[in-house]
């Protein structure tokens, strides 16, 4: 085997790990609550959306209608999940966004919740909202149905920088303008809150710094990449790696690393800004092998199951050791999600 292969090897067990754990947990989850999936108002675009896409999503400013049309279809398709007992009652309901990631991702992120769930009516909706709200609406129609008085949406997003979270913000009026195609808001006949992103969250860092823990081996020699995804927009990547830069101090001040830098690949900008952003890393990692460190690589994304496997593409040919994981798939994220819900709800 490679030796740069096995250097990798643990991270992806611990991903076919997850995936296998997830297999196991969907038949049962199943049985958890209704779910509605929406791809369909992908086929009725005008080419007035169209051409508001292009406006407002960079990738698509170059693309041809049946371009755009391809790649929506590949996104993972807008759903809603309830997953408490359909026999709970409570005063407090909890709505989950996320970006999704198909299954068996959905299903695991989902059972990571059912603690939180056993004590609070709790629904998941999945995907970027990017032709509608519906699957937002349907969530909290069932929370009411559940007694609900108040209910807290929580993005699962790391930062109030990218269009996804945006668009979420758009649905519950938190923002006024769309950051995709605008759509109905969504109503409530109770309280509707709309908590924080996980951000600063000191939390960030301590999943950080144990993701790292379980790829390192002899922290004062080793240099620590923090990679993200991280938004289009220049002036939104500035303060989003700023935020970055907190978790970054945390960790090299707590895990006694050599060295840990964070950044992002900007993944949905132009090609000639990833590029760049992928040969500022390259360059940090080759700096780093010349001073005889090794080099471990963690990722500030939140699914396991995203912009992972361009890792291997973008850093060919240099010597590092990669943990997949995204913080979702880390035990202490449930927790900030609980801990979110509770503390905008006025319970904690």
């Amino acid at each position: 085997m490679n030796p740069r292969n096995m250097r990798i090897l643990p991270a992806l067990l611990g991903a076919l790990f997850i995936f296998g754990v997830a297999q196991a947990q969907e038949m049962d989850h199943e049985q958890m609550g209704h779910e509605q999936m929406d791809h369909s108002g992908h086929h009725n675009i005008t080419q007035e959306e169209y051409d508001l896409l292009r406006e407002k999503i960079l990738p698509y400013r170059n693309y041809t209608n049946e371009q755009i049309m391809d790649n929506m279809m590949q996104m993972p398709p807008t759903h809603e999940r309830y997953i408490s007992d359909a026999q709970l009652r409570g005063d407090l309901g909890i709505i989950v966004l996320t970006h999704g990631a198909f299954e068996p991702g959905d299903t695991y992120f989902a059972n990571s919740l059912t603690g939180l769930a056993r004590q609070h009516p709790v629904a998941i909706g999945y995907g970027m909202a990017m032709m509608n709200g519906n699957h937002i609406q349907s969530a909290i129609n069932q929370l009411e149905a559940a007694g609900a008085r108040k209910i807290v949406v929580v993005p699962a997003a790391l930062s109030p920088m990218g269009t996804v979270y945006e668009q979420w913000a758009y649905y519950v009026g938190e923002r006024e303008e769309a950051a995709y195609l605008p759509a109905a808001r969504v109503t409530s006949n109770v309280s509707l809150t709309f908590a924080d992103p996980l951000a600063e969250h000191p939390m960030a860092a301590r999943m950080l710094l144990d993701h790292a823990r379980e790829i390192s081996q002899d922290p004062a020699n080793e240099f620590l990449l923090i990679v993200g995804h991280g938004p289009g927009e220049p002036a939104d990547n500035e303060i989003e790696l700023k935020m970055l830069q907190k978790h970054v101090e945390s960790v090299k001040a707590e895990g006694k690393f050599a060295d840990v830098k964070g950044f992002n690949f900007q993944d949905d900008a132009p090609d000639e800004i990833r590029s760049a952003n992928v040969e500022t890393m390259r360059g940090w990692i080759e700096e780093a092998s010349a001073a005889g460190l090794d080099v471990i690589m963690v990722g500030y994304l939140l699914s396991t199951r995203g912009i992972q496997h361009k890792i291997p593409v973008d850093f060919a040919g240099l010597e590092f050791t990669f943990n997949e994981k995204g913080l979702s798939a880390h035990p202490d994220f449930a927790k900030w999600v609980e801990a979110n819900a509770l503390e905008t709800a006025g319970q904690l």
